[in-house]
């Protein structure tokens, strides 16, 4: 399939959709426990929702495509500490997430806990409910994972695109992915509501939407 303007915006449009009716019934349902871990997972999950959002609106309305890509790593990034801080965490590196304000654990917080790559690790060796979706993680990261931080970084990739400009084949996958990554939060966040018509309504969402997403 060609990818042209009109198709990138039948797109963007269904994507704004998809977010809504994937949200919707979750944020109105509490979580199952008011505990840190879920209290992380929670935030985590949202803020990697907010970042869906905000990617496709620099796409959309503000024609700002490389900060949108480097949301995208943003987006990766909090998922993944969502599924390891439900799964992995200790009651320690919670309190580092989710604890009150400070200077000593913000600093704590950036030495103490694992990078992204050691957080796919542990999941990885936990074998935990998420496995596929860890394996669908690691698998991207272990194939996109230098190109995003060039456009976190300002490197060649985001320099040589911001003189050339992004195709729609180019910005399409990436919606696409963001998408997937979405999806992901969003179920996450359902499974902690421990409601079980929230998270089958979450994967009927997903079965509805199958072509705003990168895999089935």
């Amino acid at each position: 399939m060609e990818i042209n303007e009109d198709i990138l915006k039948g797109l963007l449009y269904a994507s704004h959709h998809l977010e809504g009716q994937l949200i919707f019934p979750i944020t109105n349902t509490p979580i199952y426990e008011n505990t840190p871990r879920y209290t992380a997972v929670d935030a985590l999950a949202l803020i990697s929702i907010e970042h869906s959002a905000s990617l496709r609106f620099l796409i959309a309305h503000a024609k700002c495509n490389t900060s949108a890509f480097a949301l995208f790593r943003l987006q990766y990034e909090a998922l993944v500490k969502s599924l390891w801080a439900f799964y992995v965490a200790s009651d320690e590196q919670l309190d580092l997430i989710v604890g009150e304000l400070s200077e000593e654990r913000a600093e704590r917080n950036n030495k103490e806990l694992p990078p992204i790559s050691k957080m796919l690790q542990q999941l990885e060796a936990k074998n935990t409910p998420a496995h596929s979706a860890v394996q669908q993680l690691i698998e991207f990261k272990d194939i996109s994972w230098k190109a995003l931080n060039s456009y976190v970084h300002s490197g060649l990739h985001a320099v040589k695109r911001s003189m050339h400009g992004y195709s729609p084949e180019l910005i399409f996958p990436i919606i696409r992915q963001s998408n997937n990554l979405m999806y992901l939060a969003a179920y996450t966040l359902a499974i902690i509501t421990g409601n079980k018509s929230v998270i089958d309504g979450v994967s009927l969402t997903r079965r509805k939407f199958k072509d705003c997403l990168q895999l089935d």
